[in-house]
């Protein structure tokens, strides 16, 4: 344990070097205790956070939210439970990641991606901020398709889901404007609305079967048709499961793409090696996702008293788990604070960027076809892409990405 004035996780500094500041942290002590504009525990052992905090549900809990904001009951949707029903939810959300679903959406992520490349090849001045270009855009135009949103309209749920998670975890008495939520609730329960009675009109009941004929193919549909435990998801759970996909659809996948592109162009053998070798991609992704994961850390909170490597958690504390220092832990990965494309991609797997447990990331096998769809694209398409200035962190304690990226591709 240290002082709490030695580590401000709040620190303009830290953010802009994100993970590395967190894992330079761990080295330092096994737990530490922030007490400032929140109050909470960071646990920075990453046996600590592999073993006990991703796995054990009786002691850690995400019902009180997984950020250090103690989470109102009425807030809590069935994907902030430890319980059976919390299974059945993510079982019907996994539905919509399985392969064949991917394939299909695969065809989308190269629609935009050429889309947007098609514009920036277009420009005559051959450089621009890559951030506004193409890395923000591509994830949230595809959110809005797999959701059943107008892709037109990806800068108003954008915009929603980054006020959203930064509210969460960096205000501690402001919370989203019921302004905000309409904005983005609205749309969705208008076009609940409008296939209901679409399928009244028909004479046909919610089913699964209806996908991609009577009904879109996405997710409103999905949540709308199918059932858990012989029960259709009332109006109010459907959306609280669309705006947890857009929140983490947006930010995950990306962060990652900022995130890799920068590692591979800062070191430019790294990025002439992948064009020789483009089988490495997907070898490059999961070390981006290691050692520049995303979101550096979430929260659990300590369900009754409890401890962590040798120091006393009380009952209710919020307790961050350290994805960065993990994600480095020097028993699994020899040199761990490098980027190599030389590992074993078994073992570079074994990373926590997507957390772990009952509670890993949903939507993975999406943000790795993304990334795999791009990065690829981009070597095809622009070989000669190259830093054309300073990029900026994105803003916000915890969250691990680019908010703008001065690239050329001329």
């Amino acid at each position: 344990m240290i002082s709490k004035s030695i580590f401000n996780p709040y620190d303009d500094k830290v953010n802009e070097d994100g993970a590395n500041q967190f894992a330079t942290l761990a080295k330092n002590c096994p737990v530490y205790h922030y007490n400032g504009r929140f109050n909470f525990f960071v646990a920075n052992c990453p046996t600590d956070v592999t073993n006990k905090i991703l796995k054990d549900t009786s002691t850690w809990t995400i019902e009180n939210g997984s950020s250090p904001k103690q989470l109102p009951a009425e807030q809590r949707t069935a994907l902030m439970l430890d319980n059976q029903y919390h299974n059945k939810i993510r079982f019907i959300m996994q539905r919509g990641f399985a392969t064949n679903e991917l394939k299909r959406l695969s065809l989308v992520v190269h629609r935009i991606a050429d889309e947007l490349i098609d514009k920036m090849l277009a420009m005559p001045e051959q450089r621009g901020d890559f951030f506004e270009l193409f890395i923000m855009p591509l994830p949230a135009r595809l959110m809005c398709i797999m959701l059943g949103a107008e892709e037109k309209d990806f800068m108003i749920y954008k915009e929603w889901a980054d006020e959203y998670f930064y509210s969460i975890l960096n205000e501690p008495d402001t919370e989203m404007s019921l302004e905000a939520i309409h904005t983005v609730s609205a749309p969705f329960f208008a076009m609940m609305a409008e296939r209901r009675d679409l399928l009244i009109k028909k004479g046909l009941e919610p089913d699964l079967s209806l996908l991609g004929t009577v009904l879109p193919n996405d997710f409103l549909s999905r949540f709308m048709c199918d059932k858990i435990d012989g029960k259709y998801l009332d109006d109010n759970e459907i959306l609280s499961l669309m705006l947890g996909i857009i929140v983490g659809g947006n930010e995950t996948t990306m962060n990652l793409i900022g995130n890799l592109l920068a590692r591979l162009l800062e070191n430019r053998e790294l990025w002439e090696r992948l064009r020789a070798d483009p089988s490495l991609a997907e070898l490059a992704i999961e070390e981006s996702l290691r050692i520049d994961p995303p979101v550096i850390g979430l929260f659990r909170s300590a369900r009754h008293q409890t401890e962590l490597s040798g120091c006393p958690i009380p009952k209710d504390a919020k307790v961050m788990y350290n994805i960065a220092s993990a994600n480095r832990n020097p028993e699994i990965w020899d040199d761990p604070d490098e980027f190599r494309l030389d590992r074993p991609i078994g073992q570079v797997r074994k990373h926590v960027a997507f957390a772990g447990g009952i509670h890993s990331c949903i939507g993975a096998p999406l943000v790795r076809m993304e990334a795999k769809v791009v990065l690829e694209k981009l070597l095809t398409r622009m070989p000669n892409l190259t830093i054309a200035g300073t990029s900026e962190a994105a803003a916000g304690f915890n969250v691990h990405g680019k908010s703008r990226m001065p690239l050329s591709w001329g």
